[in-house]
């Protein structure tokens, strides 16, 4: 009997054996799957941040385009501001001398108007 319970009891332990093994398995099988999950999980997140970034990147060098183009403008205007100022400046001057000019010429009119007609400015 004692032979008949060893094998029986090898039989059984064997038999235990091979299910924890298999049950091993299950679990690596599952494990594996969880961590090709975690892994596939984690690339997406990368790829997503990475296509985010490269979007942020991609609006940010526009607004450096529309800014620069901005300024640009606002450049050649200030270059056209100033050189009409330039101008203005010249002709105001010009205005300044023939305002001049003219009042010379009404105080010449004026005193000679006085020399032939005192009676009026007594």
């Amino acid at each position: 009997m004692s032979d008949l319970g060893g094998i029986g009891g090898a039989l059984l332990l064997s038999d235990q054996i091979s299910t924890d093994r298999l049950f091993d398995s299950f679990r690596r099988a599952r494990e594996a799957d969880g961590l090709a999950l975690n892994d596939t999980a984690w690339r997406h997140q990368y790829n997503d941040l990475v296509n985010r970034y490269n979007s942020l990147l991609q609006d940010a060098n526009r607004l450096a385009d529309v800014q620069d183009r901005t300024l640009n403008a606002k450049e050649q205007q200030l270059a056209e501001l100033t050189t009409m100022n330039q101008s203005m400046s010249v002709q105001v001057q010009q205005l300044r001398q023939e305002i001049q000019m003219i009042r010379g010429l009404i105080d010449v009119e004026r005193a000679m108007y006085r020399e032939k007609h005192p009676e009026d400015f007594e």
